[in-house]
This record gives structure tokens, sequence and C-alpha cells, in this order.
């Protein structure tokens, strides 16, 4: 591409068709996502947001552009959410424009902002582009913490097919990963500065031999003789959730549970998916007792359960949990969900309005109540582990209790409301950046979705594909040592957004010299 060409369409074009070209590049910009992977199309996107938005004649203008690129961006990426819909379309229809348009054009609002910030570097197109990935490594910081948080499709998940160059994600973790990443893609925009580019070239090569060197020094280790068996039964939503089919569900579970080991050692860890139990173990121990007798000898079953707190007469809590069951029908312990997904598991604001009914509708129960936090469960001498459950996954620096290191994370999830959609894979993605940063393993069982064991470094050991039925038996690999980001958290990210933003001001201020 002549990006000369490319910058003067860009900074040429006006009115209606500049704000339709914005919204194609946000919307072409989801081709970096799992499962496409096409990291060419950053080096379009980014740059072409910078050629549109840096000559806006107002601060509005520059917000409205960088909206409108966002807006494209969610509306396409997050299409996904809308499949849930249709498992029962004559209910939810109505809410179909809610999750395919409005959500996702509200979460473009926080893009606006990138331009907005960037303005004040515009008299120098290199400082500029340095500002914008500044900005909106910023701005995705915010996105990921503000009002409960959603880092979903961060740009630096564009690398989820380059696993030398994720090993980054275990120095300055996955925001770390993504101000490079559009620090790398804004470069067409800094032509002018053969010397700058040069340099950040050079980190893109140190960072893939980095990595490189990194993968080969830490080969995966089995954790002695420890096998884990992930279960994924593939029930459809409208199967899952009627009461009727229970326990047909649940026999599902337990016949592959039963199955022959696939592996030289049996199962020490049997892992069910998010809700794959429709019952509190602790209340109904004769559900108890059945999937206890179907687990193979001497292991422990990691299951995702609704788990119930009657404590509090006529007004009891629900939970979305992970119950531990061992062979004698004894509940060890119970995880419960603490990153509750607002509307869906819980409404906002419920203690001052009355969402009661609204409440009901959502989620069949009510609301769920929030768990205390990341927790390590302990079974004996066994490897201990950081049970997740579903979208707790993508929260960077969350997911683990750092003063009660765990060996490894369990993550289960029901991806089984998005069909055969890209939110699976991305969700997938998402996942393995945590082992890196954390320098765990972490194995994923979902209803469906992709079950999945990774090794510390991020390696796919084994994987049971979107939409089918099956189990996985895979070595427990060992834990690496705390990583960088394990210890520092995003403290190396926010020396990296400084250092980002003097090199802009570095630029702004040379510029205004020669002129």
């Amino acid at each position: 591409m002549r990006y000369s060409t490319f910058k003067s369409k860009c900074e040429n074009v006006r009115g209606f068709r500049k704000y339709a070209l914005t919204f194609a590049l946000g919307a072409l910009m989801t081709f970096t996502m799992p499962p496409i992977g096409f990291v060419p199309a950053l080096l379009v996107c980014v740059p072409g947001l910078i050629f549109l938005s840096i000559n806006a004649p107002t601060r509005w203008k520059s917000f409205l552009t960088g909206w409108v690129f966002g807006a494209g961006y969610f509306i396409f990426g997050l299409y996904w959410i809308s499949a849930a819909l249709f498992v029962d379309i004559a209910q939810w229809g109505w809410v179909l424009p809610l999750s395919a348009i409005l959500g996702p054009s509200v979460l473009g609002l926080c893009y606006g902002f990138v331009p907005l910030i960037a303005r004040r570097w515009r008299g120098s197109e290199a400082a500029y582009a340095l500002a914008t990935a500044f900005a909106w490594s910023g701005v995705e910081y915010l996105r990921g913490h503000l009002f409960t948080g959603f880092p979903w499709n961060l740009p630096g998940y564009a690398w989820h097919w380059d696993l030398p160059l994720l090993q980054t994600a275990s120095v300055v973790g996955i925001y770390g990963l993504t101000l490079l990443t559009l620090v790398w893609a804004a470069l067409p925009a800094m032509t002018l500065r053969p010397r700058l580019v040069a340099g950040l070239l050079a980190l893109f090569v140190v960072a893939q031999a980095g990595g490189t060197i990194r993968l080969l020094l830490n080969p995966t280790v089995q954790s002695d003789h420890y096998a884990v068996r992930l279960v994924q039964a593939n029930i459809p939503e409208a199967t899952k959730w009627n009461n009727d089919e229970d326990w047909r569900n649940l026999e599902k579970h337990l016949n592959l549970t039963k199955a022959k080991p696939q592996t030289p050692d049996t199962p020490t860890f049997v892992v069910w998916p998010e809700t794959s139990v429709s019952a509190d173990l602790s209340a109904f121990p004769d559900i108890a007792h059945i999937i206890a007798q179907a687990l193979p000898k001497d292991s422990y079953g990691i299951l995702g359960a609704l788990r119930v707190d009657a404590a509090n007469e006529g007004h009891p809590s629900f939970y979305n949990s992970v119950s531990v069951l061992d062979k004698n029908d004894k509940v060890l312990s119970n995880y419960d969900k603490h990153h509750l997904v607002p509307f869906g598991e819980y409404i906002p604001f419920r203690d001052k309005i009355p969402f009661t009914p609204l409440a009901l509708a959502v989620s069949g129960i009510g609301d769920f109540t929030r768990g205390p936090g990341p927790q390590t469960l302990h079974i004996g001498k066994l490897p201990s582990f950081s049970p997740l459950v579903c979208y707790e996954v993508i929260f960077p620096g969350e997911v683990v209790d750092e003063k009660d290191r765990p060996d490894w994370i369990v993550n289960v999830t029901n991806d089984g409301w998005y069909g055969l959609t890209a939110g699976p894979h991305q969700h997938l993605g998402i996942a393995r950046l945590r082992a890196i940063e954390e320098g765990l393993p972490l194995a994923r069982a979902a209803n469906t979705g992709i079950s999945a064991m990774f090794d510390p470094a991020g390696r796919l050991l084994k994987d049971q594909p979107l939409g089918t039925a099956g189990y996985i038996d895979s070595p427990l690999p060992k834990p690496l040592p705390p990583t960088i980001y394990s210890q520092l958290g995003d403290s190396l990210f926010f020396l990296m957004l400084v250092a980002v933003a003097a090199g802009a001001e570095t630029l702004r201020r040379r510029q205004q010299k020669s002129v």
C-alpha cells in the first residue's frame, strides 16, 4: 500500500463519506481478533484513524470520529452477543436492537476520547501518532476497570496466533502488549521519522526473540502424575435450562466422566463446565452421591454448580459457583463467582430501584450474589488451583490470589449461548493470556465453546472443538516461577504510557521549534 495515497484520501474525504470510511475501518479491525487474526489490518485501521482525525476542526469532530470508529469496531466485534437471544427469540427479540446496535455504540463512546485526548499533539504527525497510541491504550485500561469493566478484544489480542510475541504479556501484561501493538501499528504515520521507526521495529524484533527464548527455556513439564479431565457435554441452551431435561443433561456429564482415560494416568481432577449442576450439592446429597460414584478412583470433581444460601429466611442468596466434590460425596469447598455480568447475573442499582421483575426475567431466579474475590482452593497435598467462572478470566491481574499463589487456574464457562460464532474463539484467546501473564497452567471446561488445556507459557496442549461433545484428558503441567507481571501488575504498563506520552511531547516541541 502507498500510505501517501491512503493518507491523502483519508484527509480529503468529507461529510458522510468520511464517517462511513471511519466506521468501515473500525469494522475491519475486528478481523484482527480471533478466530481470524489478520494482523495486517492494524496497519490500515490504526493509521486510518490517525489520518481521519488529525485535522478535525473542532473537539466535537475529533470525538465524533473516534466514536464512529469505535461503533464500527464493537458492533461487528461483539455481534455474537445477540446470538444468545435466538435461544428464545420470541421472548427476547425486542432486545436485539439494544444488544446488536445500541450497546456496542455506547461502548464505542470510549474511543471518542482517543482523538480528543491526542488533539494537543496534532501539530506533528509523528507526535500525533504516538499520542493516539498513548490515548488509546489509556482508554482501553479504563474500559477494563470502570463500571465493573469490560476488557474484551483489546488490540493486543490480535497476536493470539503468535505465541512468541504473546510472551511479552508475562512482563507487561495485555495492556502493555496493547500499547506496543498500537505503537507498531501507527508506524506508517511516522514515516518522516526514520530513526523512530527503526527503533520501534527493533523493539518488535527484540520482543519476538525474547518470547522465542522464553519458550525454549520453559518446555512443558508434567506435574508429577497428575492428570485433568475436561468435560464438554455440548448441551443446547434451550435444553440446558429445561427442567424436564435435568436428569438427561446430568447423565451426559456422567457418561463422559466415566469414559476410558486417554492418558496413562487416571484423571486426578474432573472438571465440569459452568452450571453443569443446576443444584446445590450440599442441599441435594443424592445428586452429590450420583456424581461421586461416576468419578474415577481417588479423583475429585471440580464442578460448575448453582449454590443457594437460605440462612436469611425468605430472602435466599443465589451463587454461580464452583464446588469441589470427593469420592465420599463430600463437598470440600465452594468458590462463588465475584465478577458478575451486569444485566445478565445482577441488575445494577437494584437496591435503589425496584427491578425485581426484570431480574427474574434475566436470570430466572433473580440476582446472583457476588462472592468475596479470587480464591485459592486446596485439596490436601494436591496442586492448589484458582477457580474462575466464565468471563472472570478476561480481567488481567484479577484471576488469582497473589498472597496464596495457586499451582494452576480452572476456568469453567458456558459459551453455548453464542453458537458457532466468533465469541467462543475470542473467549479462548483471552483466557490464554491469563496463563502467560501469571505463569500458570490454565484448564478450561465449557458446556460448549472450546474446552482446552494451556501450559504456563500459553501452549495449547489439547482442545475440544466448538459445537462438539467429548472430553479431554491432559497431564497437568507444572507452574513456572512467578512472572514479572504477576509481581508488578500493570506498573510497567504505566511507565510505558509515560514514556510514549513523553516521546509525543518531545516530537511536538521539536516541530514547534522548527517552524
